[in-house]
């Protein structure tokens, strides 16, 4: 599967035009993470994302036992302390 990564343009019309806030990034530490529409593991899985993939964060809740990036509109990984490392802005 060949990797997609959004420009700012192309991330601002998934985020339905609103500008997001940058805080942090979050470096994908592991294989087949899940990318899903909410901070919970029973929301839909969008697809999925690999090493060594890199997302811009713009919000973290801490939800189910895990810390959870949101990395674009209805879109967030889940950390269990070692699959993501998250650098703050």
């Amino acid at each position: 599967m060949s990797e997609k990564y959004l420009n700012d343009e192309e991330l601002k019309a998934v985020a339905g035009g609103v500008e997001l806030r940058v805080i942090g990034t979050a470096q994908v530490l592991t294989t087949n993470l899940n990318i899903r529409a909410a901070a919970d593991k029973d929301s839909a899985c969008l697809g999925q994302t690999n090493y060594p993939a890199k997302f811009d964060v713009y919000e973290i809740v801490q939800h189910q036992g895990y810390i959870w990036y949101r990395i674009a509109t209805k879109m967030w990984i889940a950390n269990d302390g070692t699959w993501v490392a998250f650098t703050a802005r």
